[in-house]
């Protein structure tokens, strides 16, 4: 399972049997789970993905706001 840390939830349940797994969707503290982004997995423990949502994109250039 560790091969699945960092790949889109769509992705590494497409490789895992689906009745076997459950998906936890986690946010740090104090925030509010994000709507947007892209759902990926962060942890995998006994037939469960963690995941958390993270904004694909560009990466900041240095000196923007």
């Amino acid at each position: 399972m560790q091969k699945l840390l960092g790949r889109p939830v769509k992705e590494a349940l497409s490789s895992l049997p689906a009745d076997e797994v459950t998906v936890v969707e986690t946010a740090a503290p104090r925030k509010e789970t994000r709507q947007e982004g892209t759902l990926r997995v962060i942890a995998c423990r006994e037939g469960t993905l963690i995941a958390a949502r993270f904004k694909d994109g560009l990466p900041r250039q240095k000196g923007d706001a």
